[in-house]
């Protein structure tokens, strides 16, 4: 006990009271402005959470919409009128967020949970209630995971790139850090470069139309590169296609974005800005006037036509139609000519088909759950779609799916002889579909014998 007295003494001889009373302040300071930073990093936090969205964690600088909606309180009104109309119960966002999300917001923290959530979420939610025929993307795996504010805080650390990180395990310093050298640093670019290559090559693997689109190098002109990279496809490098243009301006063939979208997530191959097959737009008139005006020629061996883009369909089914006569010419040996599969009767076309006729039935049965006409009627889309019949096969799909308005009496036409239907039959489905839907939207017999008419090049009245 002595000798700590004199320890003590000795201490507090060497150190005079008023150095004493100067450290005691000295912490005091360091305290207050320790507390006083921390308090300002949580206020920078709070300001950060302020620009993130609370379902998907996307920063509201990159929302192209600039609109945003409170996490907690009543619906707006576009979506009070959707859920009054499909008649839901629920009426404030923590209800929808919780249906659609499975998210449950109740008990949420200003301190760790964002307020607000984006305008892509919103669409979401109305996607989910509506009726649209769209699938419904999310533009991440999983919900948001949100901590409290720490000194490795991964919302404070990418509020520039506006996407949370997964969090990771701090790593301990083995030694100093070498510094990285100018050689090192362009091995690290070509690494880059390298992972970029592949990610093109892997979405080329995925779209695999090498067989069905054409190449930039069938161009009769010379045309500069910046020229043909935009008016090619940025995953294909192929010229584009029934072409579709995002919300971030990038051009692609539709197949080949479509099949990105199915297998790598609803984000931009080029940019990976959150991109629905909703969001799809055909780009203007004047850029695909100028795609249809532009020669190639043509790909097919033993032909070097040159063409217009916008023509293509049509030669090629010339050449198809080519290959088909000398494969399945006919040959009558002797007596009555054949005659058109539309001008025979219903039993003659029946006995014409009935191979056919066999195969779908097995088929429909086997597949579709016994659902023949479905069958015909898609068999006949995709026969339009290969005559290059767009026009016609887009208003019968809408038909088919509620939407559009009246058919083409060559359609029609073409329907009852597919489908296997009597006169009697096709006028009591015209008269059908007539009184129940308000529209006329197949034709009269009478339009039907004067689309035969023109379609043939002789009459023969109807059974």
């Amino acid at each position: 006990a002595s000798s700590n007295k004199e320890f003590i003494l000795h201490k507090d001889e060497a150190v005079p009271r008023g150095e004493k009373v100067k450290l005691n302040g000295d912490r005091q300071g360091l305290e207050e402005d320790a507390h006083a930073m921390k308090t300002q990093d949580n206020r920078v936090h709070q300001n950060n959470l302020k620009q993130l969205c609370r379902i998907c964690g996307v920063s509201f600088k990159n929302d192209c919409y600039k609109s945003t909606y409170p996490v907690h309180g009543p619906v707006d009104d576009e979506t009070l009128r959707l859920l009054r109309k499909k008649e839901k119960t629920a009426t404030s966002w923590p209800d929808l967020i919780a249906k659609v999300f499975k998210i449950d917001v109740r008990e949420d923290v200003d301190t760790i949970h964002p307020t607000r959530f984006c305008h892509n979420c919103w669409n979401i939610i109305h996607r989910k209630f509506s009726n649209t025929l769209c699938e419904v993307y999310f533009p991440r795996n999983s919900t948001m995971e949100w901590q409290p504010h720490s000194s490795n805080c991964d919302v404070c650390h990418t509020t520039r790139r506006g996407v949370k990180r997964k969090s990771q395990p701090p790593r301990v310093q083995r030694g100093k850090r070498v510094k990285i050298t100018g050689e090192r640093a362009r091995l690290n670019r070509g690494g880059k470069n390298q992972a970029q290559i592949n990610n093109k090559n892997l979405m080329k693997e995925i779209v695999n139309c090498n067989d069905i689109h054409l190449s930039t190098k069938l161009f009769v002109v010379d045309y500069p590169v910046d020229f043909i990279k935009s008016i090619s496809c940025q995953i294909c490098e192929h010229i584009l296609a029934d072409p579709v243009e995002t919300t971030c301006k990038h051009l692609f063939c539709r197949t080949c974005i479509l099949k990105c979208i199915r297998v790598m997530g609803s984000y931009c191959p080029s940019c990976w800005y959150p991109c629905f097959p909703t969001d799809l737009v055909t780009p203007v008139k004047s850029f695909l006037n100028i795609l249809d005006n532009l020669s190639i020629r043509c790909p097919v061996k033993e032909c070097d036509e040159e063409i217009l883009h916008g023509k293509y369909g049509q030669h090629l089914s010339s050449h198809k139609e080519m290959k088909d006569r000398e494969l399945c010419s006919y040959i009558n040996k002797g007596g009555r000519p054949r005659q058109h599969l539309l001008s025979l009767t219903r039993r003659a076309q029946k006995h014409r088909l009935r191979e056919l006729k066999r195969q779908v039935k097995a088929f429909a049965e086997k597949e579709e759950g016994g659902d023949i006409k479905a069958v015909c009627m898609t068999l006949f889309l995709l026969a339009l779609r290969a005559k290059n019949e767009h026009k016609q096969a887009d208003e019968l799909e809408a038909i088919m799916q509620g939407r559009g308005s009246g058919l083409h009496p060559a359609v029609c036409l073409a329907i009852r002889v597919n489908t296997f239907l009597s006169c009697s039959q096709y006028h009591k489905m015209y008269r059908t579909v007539k009184a129940v839907t308000g529209r006329q939207i197949f034709q009269p017999l009478h339009s039907l014998r004067t689309a035969e008419k023109a379609l043939l090049p002789g009459y023969h009245p109807f059974e």
